[in-house]
């Protein structure tokens, strides 16, 4: 089966680096749309899907990562990469709460941008992962575009996560317990009842792991062999090692 052509839309001011990056991933066949701000991208989405966005942060404005945001509202399962030549802890902190795949720096390296477009592109196991803690959010994702075939789709509060779940079929969710809106256990619950026929399997990470066991005991809808509890502080390859038997 033919992969369909990959699609990219990338938003930046600097219409010359724009440009640049639009031929090389044209070269590999991507098809590639230029924006130069926020009003132009968005209008990007009236009638078509994207595989990836690549937006600048310092633009006139909306700024690119209240751009990120606005493209979470509209088409949510959408990943969306933000490069900056100001990548501060602040930034990087803002596009990490507001759903962003990567923050790379720029000068843009082309060759790690262009892996990461291939890497999206070829992604077959789209997984959940929703934390409130941006640092850790923005690691875990980090480690997980690393893992063959998985396209980790972050988000740091219920609300997001839940318009994730409704567009993307995800083969595994990594979820939080205590987030600012809410219980992770709920959204957990969720989707392992899903009558779907899926067979998708959840991680809650904790650091209240006897108070989460029980409540999972208490709850004879949920099929224990679909949910592993796993407490704060984790080692990352325990974890990794439960996404791979996962997905």
């Amino acid at each position: 089966m033919t992969r369909p052509q990959p699609s990219v839309l990338v938003i930046d001011d600097n219409t010359d680096l724009a440009e640049n990056i639009g031929e090389i991933l044209s070269d590999i066949g991507v098809d590639v749309h230029l924006a130069t701000c926020a009003d132009d991208a968005m209008a990007c989405f009236d009638d078509r899907k994207w595989s990836l966005v690549v937006t600048d942060v310092r633009m006139p404005g909306i700024d690119g990562i209240e751009l990120l945001a606005l493209i979470k509202e509209r088409s949510p399962g959408t990943p969306v990469l933000v490069m900056t030549g100001y990548a501060d802890r602040e930034t990087t902190a803002r596009a990490h709460d507001s759903g962003a795949l990567a923050v790379i720096n720029k000068p843009v390296d082309l060759d790690a941008l262009l892996e990461m477009v291939e890497h999206v592109a070829a992604a077959e196991k789209p997984v959940l992962v929703l934390e409130d803690d941006v640092a850790l959010i923005g690691n875990l994702t980090d480690l997980l575009r690393e893992e063959q075939g998985v396209l980790p789709h972050p988000a740091t509060n219920l609300a997001l996560a839940r318009k994730l779940a409704a567009v993307v079929d995800f083969r595994a969710a990594l979820i939080d317990l205590r987030l600012p809106d809410g219980n992770g256990l709920a959204l957990a619950r969720e989707l392992l009842r899903r009558s779907d026929g899926s067979r998708r399997r959840v991680i809650i990470i904790t650091g209240y792991p006897e108070e989460l066991s029980q409540a999972v005991r208490d709850d004879a809808q949920i099929d224990d062999d679909r949910l592993v509890v796993l407490a704060k502080p984790f080692q990352v390859p325990n974890l990794l090692e439960y996404l791979r038997e996962m997905v």
